[in-house]
């Protein structure tokens, strides 16, 4: 079946990172399912069920994406009404809204007044944290590591200039040497596993190993949508590998092999806690407590794993 444009457009976006942002990536998926059944109120169930496999394997390391998907399933098999679908949706987004703003209010009681926050990649849930901390009227400066190869500390670090918010700006590898300078570091999440490990952007636990080392408490900003259930059933977390031309260009070290990993994963005794719309709470105990606040669908959570899968999607521990 011929998808049409706005979902194949959409699902390249997300591919190519245009979509920054686990959120906005959801976002822009049930976006694009909105407008297919605006365009395409015939043969909804086909047409809606093949986008959702198109736009689930865009990126393998994301469960906010593969839980919006997982939801239109959910959806379409109650109702095929274009309308009810809609609705349904447009709610769903609203709760994505309202956690994001949860989530600030919590976890903006964690950034030190006079302090100094230390932050990896770009993360529109952390930046948020940070946004209403600085909104509060505490005084704190943040600092940014560039994030390579694609440089997301670039985003993350207009955002906060943008919202008033001090920013001092490093390489990666300066991390370390910036850390014991730090009272807290803050970062998103891109997936977080039932045994309790965060999946975020490359760079991620090696910071977290810095953090340890100078007793700077590590708080990861995500909501519940971020929990992955099928790892609870034996699947791995994916780790996405992105093109090595990103890193370097192949001809300029001939015979080299050039990985290009998108993530890593924090073990959860170097994170002290997972700030989200539910409250904060340890890495390990966070599975638990979402189990209790949202439904989660074993059989359709699978399908949508079996998805990811066939994208070919990279398998990690």
């Amino acid at each position: 079946m011929a998808l049409p444009e706005v979902v194949l457009r959409t699902a390249e976006d997300i591919k190519a990172l245009r979509v920054q942002g686990a959120r906005n990536v959801a976002k822009a998926a049930l976006d694009a399912i909105i407008k297919l059944l605006e365009t395409h109120p015939s043969d909804i169930k086909d047409s809606v069920v093949s986008a959702v496999k198109v736009l689930a394997a865009t990126r393998p390391t994301e469960p906010a994406l593969r839980d919006a998907m997982t939801f239109v399933l959910r959806k379409l098999a109650e109702t095929e009404d274009p309308g009810e679908l809609i609705a349904a949706i447009r709610n769903y987004e609203q709760e994505m809204v309202d956690a994001e703003r949860r989530i600030a209010e919590i976890g903006s009681r964690k950034i030190p007044d006079g302090g100094t926050v230390i932050t990896h990649c770009h993360s529109s849930t952390a930046i948020n944290v940070l946004v209403e901390a600085h909104r509060q009227g505490k005084d704190f400066k943040v600092i940014v590591t560039e994030t390579r190869p694609r440089y997301q500390g670039k985003l993350t670090a207009r955002d906060l200039l943008s919202a008033g918010i001090p920013v001092v700006y490093v390489v990666d590898s300066a991390a370390y040497f910036f850390m014991h300078d730090a009272d807290v570091y803050l970062t998103g999440a891109d997936a977080i596993t039932s045994d309790g490990y965060v999946a975020n952007k490359i760079g991620t636990a090696l910071m977290a190993v810095a953090a340890r080392r100078f007793d700077v408490p590590y708080y990861v900003a995500a909501t519940t949508l971020k929990y992955d259930p099928v790892t609870a059933a034996g699947y791995w977390e994916p780790i996405e590998e992105r093109d090595p031309r990103e890193v370097i260009d192949p001809s300029e070290l001939p015979g080299a092999e050039i990985r290009n990993p998108a993530f890593d994963l924090t073990p959860p005794d170097l994170v002290t806690g997972i700030i989200s719309e539910i409250g904060i709470y340890g890495p390990q105990v966070f599975p638990l407590m979402v189990m209790q606040h949202r439904h989660i669908d074993p059989s359709l959570e699978e399908e949508i794993a079996l998805f990811r899968l066939a994208s070919g999607g990279s398998q990690d521990s």
